[in-house]
């Protein structure tokens, strides 16, 4: 009989936690029937049992198993624990998680140590639960937990996602806390290091985007001076997200320490696709290109990155990783919502900036109260002051569908001349002083 390894992991998990996620499993298996349970074809999957070879066809034992909503909910419900509960799976996104789960019970259902493969493949009882061989279940359980987390494990990679920007530019620098590296395409010193650190940077010109061996890539023919990198360990769905929250946060920081400036945004599409470099260690060494989202707009002129600009970036993200888990989670999400309002626009950027606020300062049951007592804490905060009442009365009037836009509001005029100001541009200018200043004001509350 297999011993469970997860009980000698080195994950650390409370019991209570593990037990949560073996009867889950129990659950799933309960619901998981060799015969349609209610005479019809719904929830029917087919498959070969047993593993597979996914690069050639070979026989073998097809069956049909049947799904009712349970199963599907049992299933996300075991893929949320394992993500959340297990922190060496916290890169790995849900789509996989749950394919693998489904996989390894095709895999296992004929392992004699599991399963009565006879019972199974012959649909000797009702469900694969009343299959099993092991007769105690959380046993039985724990075996299919481990082949589980096995099978994910091999579906984890170490990658290097890259994105570029357009109308950004400057030297390169390293956020060595977010291992984030943004590299001036011609910097052949700084591509150097990424080869080094095991990455296959050697098979992409990040000078014309194009492979090596001259096939184009998702960068070619592009407009671009940076390439944004961040080095990621997880699913390839789980990579590309967990790269799009550290790009979104990095825009969003870069915008907000750089002296404010509005700027025009152009027609032009923003620039919308990745490129996951592979790790010499890991298993598969395929270069992935896929839709990121828009991160950075498309701006109608150029923001350069000084040595200033750079120092004062590294010393916010050091500032930043100083303080308490709340505090930090408070400012990654105010910093995500700013980056959703500078790639929207009008209403729906207006509220993007306004949730960042709220992120930074609300609570529950005094929202306004918050925000103003938050703003009222600002360096030059006297100026917001004036001005927040208004803009949390424009923000009420959008959410509540009293105005179809902007220029709609009542006050839209009286607030123009009263403050010589445009709303929409005043709320994007707050939240980015907001940003720029939490890290430090933080500091100072917890003294």
């Amino acid at each position: 009989m297999r011993t469970i390894k997860l009980l000698d992991s080195p994950t650390t998990i409370r019991i209570e936690q593990m037990k949560k996620i073996i009867g889950q499993i129990i659950a799933l298996t309960k619901n998981i029937y060799l015969n349609s349970p209610d005479g019809t074809q719904n929830g029917m999957e087919q498959f070969f049992v047993g593993k597979r070879d996914p690069f050639q066809f070979s026989g073998g034992i097809g069956i049909s198993w049947w799904y009712t909503k349970f199963t599907y909910k049992t299933v996300e419900n075991l893929s949320f624990l394992i993500n959340s509960d297990l922190k060496e799976f916290s890169g790995c996104d849900h789509e996989t998680i749950q394919s693998v789960i489904r996989d390894t019970l095709h895999e296992i259902c004929v392992d004699r140590n599991i399963f009565n493969g006879d019972l199974v493949c012959f649909c000797g009882k009702d469900t694969i639960f009343e299959c099993r061989s092991e007769t105690d279940a959380n046993k039985f359980g724990g075996y299919i937990l481990d082949a589980v987390l096995e099978n994910i494990r091999k579906s984890i990679s170490l990658r290097c996602v890259i994105y570029s920007a357009p109308r950004i530019t400057g030297k390169s620098f390293t956020i060595d806390s977010e291992k984030i590296h943004v590299i001036h395409k011609s910097d052949s010193e700084k591509w150097s290091e990424l080869v080094e650190l095991g990455y296959y940077f050697r098979e992409w010109d990040p000078v014309t985007g194009n492979f090596i061996d001259g096939h184009n890539s998702a960068f070619s023919g592009k407009d671009y001076d940076y390439v944004f990198a961040t080095e990621t360990e997880g699913t390839n769905q789980g990579n590309k997200f967990t790269a799009s929250l550290k790009f979104r946060k990095l825009f969003s920081v870069i915008s907000a320490l750089i002296e404010y400036k509005y700027r025009f945004k152009v027609m032009a599409r923003p620039y919308s696709m990745c490129m996951q470099i592979p790790h010499e260690k890991s298993q598969d060494k395929s270069f992935t290109q896929n839709e990121i989202g828009e991160l950075y707009p498309y701006y109608g002129s150029d923001l350069e990155i000084n040595d200033e600009h750079i120092s004062r970036i590294r010393q916010w993200y050091r500032e930043e990783q100083e303080l308490t888990d709340e505090q930090r989670n408070r400012i990654e999400k105010c910093a995500h919502f700013i980056n959703k309002g500078m790639n929207s626009s009008d209403i729906e950027s207006y509220i993007h900036y306004f949730v960042a606020l709220d992120a930074l300062y609300g609570k529950i049951g005094s929202v306004s109260k918050s925000i103003e007592q938050g703003v009222s804490c600002l360096p030059d905060s006297s100026h917001w002051n004036k001005k927040i009442s208004w803009l949390f009365d424009l923000r009420n009037e959008l959410v509540h569908g009293g105005s179809r836009y902007i220029e709609e509001w009542p006050k839209y005029m009286r607030y123009y001349r009263h403050f010589s100001a445009e709303p929409a541009r005043d709320i994007e200018k707050l939240a980015l002083h907001a940003l720029a200043s939490a890290p430090s004001l933080f500091h100072e509350s917890n003294k």
